[in-house]
């Protein structure tokens, strides 16, 4: 996979922004320390309607919406799984609920990309994850260096 460009990197610091805004970052901490429900009979039972649902379902449609631009090589994976996003906090307390709402819908769309994302996820860590000080040398300057200008972000290679 070609390295990240500038284009990764703006797209990066929009998601971050949306990611940090006061709606969906409540909706997140919500999800990471209050969600339970396992099936998607009990998401159903135990959340009808209301700001509990919503604040899932913001939180999938986020995941959604960038799995849609990774799974097409419109973001880098190694910018999005590397990141402050809390994806793998999420999925561990919505996977078996977005399974199973995927597969009582009947509907493959059913939340596609959010469990593609979960699957890339899984293999970027057991293939590409490495610790930084082991990744990219510390006595060595970065590939890319910020300020320069190429392109319309600042980064040139």
């Amino acid at each position: 996979m070609p390295s990240p460009t500038g284009e990764d990197a703006h797209i990066y610091l929009q998601l971050l922004d949306l990611a940090m805004q006061p709606t969906l970052l409540a909706a997140t901490d919500w999800v990471v320390f209050e969600f339970a429900a396992a099936s998607h009979a009990e998401f159903e039972k135990k959340y009808p309607g209301g700001t509990d649902r919503s604040q899932l379902v913001s939180v999938l449609g986020f995941y959604e919406s960038v799995g849609a631009l990774v799974s097409r090589g419109l973001l880098h994976e190694d910018l999005f799984f590397d990141a402050p996003f809390r994806f793998d906090l999420v999925w561990d307390r919505v996977e078996s609920l977005v399974v199973d709402w995927q597969k009582s819908s009947k509907d493959p769309a059913v939340w596609e990309n959010v469990i593609w994302l979960a699957r890339r996820h899984d293999a970027w860590r057991k293939s590409t994850w490495r610790l930084k000080s082991e990744a990219i040398p510390t006595d060595r300057p970065p590939s890319k260096q910020w300020g320069e200008t190429q392109g319309h972000v600042g980064f040139t290679k």
